[in-house]
């Protein structure tokens, strides 16, 4: 078995950036606050408290600030891997369906972060 870590091919198609900021996610009707680590044009990643872990390809709904002063950013998205980190979960998740204009505000952001 390969390690994923040491894969050959890179399963991210963009850049991600270390990003902090308060993201309010809602699975189905629980929604909670998580903490975001690191931020891409086609993903976010989130801190947050240990508890229940989402399976792959689980619905999310997020909301979040970028740095631009601009409106809260609102995306679709999937889970992509659940990592358990000491009393949190690590979560990854590809956005799905983003505005073009959010997703330009957040390719504009990268450059700077």
């Amino acid at each position: 078995m390969q390690e994923r870590r040491r894969a050959s091919v890179e399963r991210r198609r963009g850049r991600r950036a270390p990003f902090v900021a308060a993201v309010k996610h809602k699975v189905g009707s629980d929604v909670q606050l998580a903490l975001a680590q690191n931020l891409g044009p086609t993903g976010i990643e989130l801190k947050r408290p240990a508890g229940r872990a989402y399976l792959p390809r689980t619905p999310v709904t997020l909301a979040f600030e970028l740095p631009d002063g601009g409106e809260v950013v609102r995306v679709q998205g999937a889970v992509v891997f659940e990592r358990a980190a000491g009393g949190y979960q690590t979560t990854g998740v590809r956005f799905l369906a983003l505005s073009p204009l959010d997703h330009a505000r957040i390719i504009r952001a990268l450059r700077y972060l």
